[in-house]
């Protein structure tokens, strides 16, 4: 019954606060310009946050999940999605990839995208500092995994519900894999959440932005960092390494384009189709 609450709780407040998200966002003029050049509201990714806040005080009440993963959880949900807020407000567009931010810094500027990752890497190694049967240098590797999660569902969240997909078929290898109950249960109402806010993303009525897409690859990461035996960990982080050194080199959008399983993927469901421009 606890258990099937928890379930209850995350998905009704989820389906509440993702139209009240979206009116208070037009109200205060929270909005961006999406791939298609329309304004649309921005930061849809604090749904996250408020949906956890009230799945967790539950967990936290009826003892579902262990406290220090319900905190550890918290550390990246409140940080990455604070940081990510931040860079979606008053981030620079002109500035991409991580290449991108390091020269600007090479030239003395500073980018908020490069403070995010500076800030997103210790907000991880926050939450992965003393788990058990780890070591302080293990700790250190396993936050960048953890943030390097964060920024793989960033790099895909360029249209309208591929950032989700992403996300979808990430947690749910991890799911087929992963025996522990505590992660599962902690990775569950960002998943509810993120199904909830799916047609209104593949309709283009809402952006998750970086506030979402760095919760959603933040705690998906930290999943695999408590409950993952060394070896997966260690081949999920050469697989987010390469990844991430791919995309410094091509446009992830025409990857998917030139591949016909990919492209069907990546249109499905998406209620406005228009021709892929260059990332």
């Amino acid at each position: 019954m606890n258990t099937m609450l928890y379930f209850v709780i995350t998905i009704a407040v989820a389906t509440a606060v993702v139209p009240f998200w979206t009116k208070c966002a037009h109200h205060v003029g929270l909005t961006a310009k999406n791939y298609q050049a329309q304004a649309i509201p921005q930061s849809m990714g604090v749904i996250f946050v408020l949906t956890y806040f009230a799945a967790a005080a539950w967990a936290l009440r009826a003892d579902l999940i262990a406290s220090s993963l319900i905190w550890r959880t918290l550390v990246i949900t409140m940080g990455l999605g604070f940081l990510g807020f931040v860079d979606d407000v008053w981030g620079s567009q002109q500035v991409k990839g991580l290449k991108g931010h390091f020269s600007s810094l090479l030239k003395g500027k500073i980018t908020t995208g490069l403070l995010k990752a500076a800030g997103g890497y210790l907000i991880c190694f926050l939450a992965v500092k003393g788990l058990p049967d780890s070591s302080l240098l293990q700790a250190v590797w396993q936050a960048a995994m953890v943030a390097l999660t964060a920024n793989l569902i960033n790099l895909f969240d360029l249209r309208p519900g591929r950032a989700l997909k992403l996300f979808f078929l990430l947690s749910i290898l991890y799911l087929a894999y992963v025996k522990r109950e505590d992660p599962i249960l902690m990775l569950f109402p960002f998943l509810l959440t993120a199904l909830v806010f799916l047609p209104w993303d593949l309709a283009g009525e809402g952006m998750m932005g970086d506030a979402g897409s760095n919760i959603l690859g933040g705690v998906l990461g930290l999943a695999v960092a408590v409950s993952s035996p060394f070896w997966l960990q260690f081949c999920f982080f050469c697989f987010l390494c390469t990844v991430h050194v791919l995309a410094e080199k091509f446009s992830l959008t025409k990857v998917i384009a030139r591949n016909r399983v990919l492209c069907f993927l990546d249109n499905l469901g998406r209620l406005q189709n228009s021709t892929l421009q260059e990332d």
